[in-house]
């Protein structure tokens, strides 16, 4: 046997097969391993940080786009009644100018004869009506004088005159009108033309 063996057994190789308790010293386990752990934990935080915020920023944005569009449809569907109404109204409105015709005809069919009560009567019942129906947004269009504007008038004959201009209305045959700006019936027109030869 020789000296300093004790049992016999060749010495073992601390590095081969040791456990990081057992095989290394104690400071260089502490120094090789916790600092990795460390830093691997840090940027693991800063991954769910970022993928918290990223997604907090996302439900925002989804929020707000969601906002965003229920306040366009609220708009849209204002704006859809706001136009039913309207319609609804200006249909009335259209409804009642034949009624409005046949008043200023009794007026100017009037005779002498007729009794004078009952000429004011009808005057007073065509100019309250004309007056809330005024309030309410009707317009009439009498474009006596006016030049001819097919948008608003319509052209009922062509006059030849040296008169007045040439496109002139010269005559209203019917008046026109309007309801909040919506042309409900144009005025029927004579239109003046240059005198020919």
């Amino acid at each position: 046997m020789s000296k300093g063996t004790g049992s016999g057994k060749p010495p073992k190789d601390k590095t081969k097969g040791a456990s990081p308790e057992q095989g290394l010293p104690e400071g260089d386990v502490e120094v090789d391993v916790e600092p990795d752990i460390e830093v691997e934990g840090e940027v693991v935080e800063m991954e769910d940080d970022g993928s918290e915020t990223t997604e907090s920023e996302e439900l925002l944005d989804s929020l707000m786009r969601l906002k965003a569009d229920f306040e366009n449809y609220r708009k849209r569907m204002m704006r859809e009644q706001t136009r039913i109404v309207e319609t609804a109204e200006a249909d009335l409105v259209r409804r009642l100018l034949p009624v409005i015709d046949n008043l200023e005809r009794a007026l100017e069919n009037a005779g002498e004869g007729e009794p004078q009560g009952l000429r004011d009567g009808v005057e007073m019942v065509l100019d309250q009506m004309m007056e809330v129906l005024g309030k309410e947004g009707l317009e009439v269009i009498d474009p006596q004088g006016e030049p001819f504007d097919p948008e608003h008038h319509e052209a009922m004959m062509v006059v030849e005159t040296g008169e007045c201009p040439e496109d002139t209305v010269i005559d209203v045959v019917q008046r026109g009108f309007r309801f909040r700006g919506i042309l409900l019936r144009p005025a029927m027109v004579s239109v003046s033309c240059p005198v020919k030869g």
